[in-house]
């Protein structure tokens, strides 16, 4: 049975509105360091990393097929064959699989990780407990 799993919704919030104010922060600041002529294309570069980072933030998450889990990050995506997987490690927030040539790799799920307080929001570590139980079950 296939699983998706994502970031709650108030952690989604919370990205879409720093992915604005991060970029937008940061041409603001630049304002009186940068001349007139390079306003406009550094205000078309916020506006893209905003768009960039709102979209990529709020689809960080797992989707587990019979096939392939497929773990999105920030900048990328790892499709990792199920076969390949040997366990979820709850406590660094990474899958643990092998790859094609033998060797044991870690991809960490970003979108359940651990917030600044270093402690696990209840969202997160129940996700990560299904991802386990799910990975467990093949």
């Amino acid at each position: 049975m296939p699983l998706r799993l994502r970031m709650s919704v108030l952690s989604q919030v919370a990205i879409i509105v720093l992915s604005w104010l991060l970029p937008f922060g940061v041409f603001i600041l630049a304002g009186p360091v940068i001349g007139d002529a390079m306003r406009i294309p550094l205000l078309v570069v916020a506006l893209l990393v905003a768009i960039t980072l709102s979209v990529r933030g709020t689809e960080c998450g797992v989707d587990c097929t019979g096939d392939t889990i497929t773990v999105r990050g920030w900048v990328r995506t790892v499709r990792i064959p199920t076969s390949a997987v040997k366990a979820v490690d709850q406590g660094r927030y990474a899958l643990l699989w092998t790859n094609e040539d033998g060797r044991d790799r870690r991809t960490k799920v970003y979108a359940f990780g651990r917030s600044r307080s270093g402690h696990f929001d209840p969202h997160s570590r129940e996700s990560l407990e299904r991802l386990a139980a799910w990975v467990g079950s093949r």
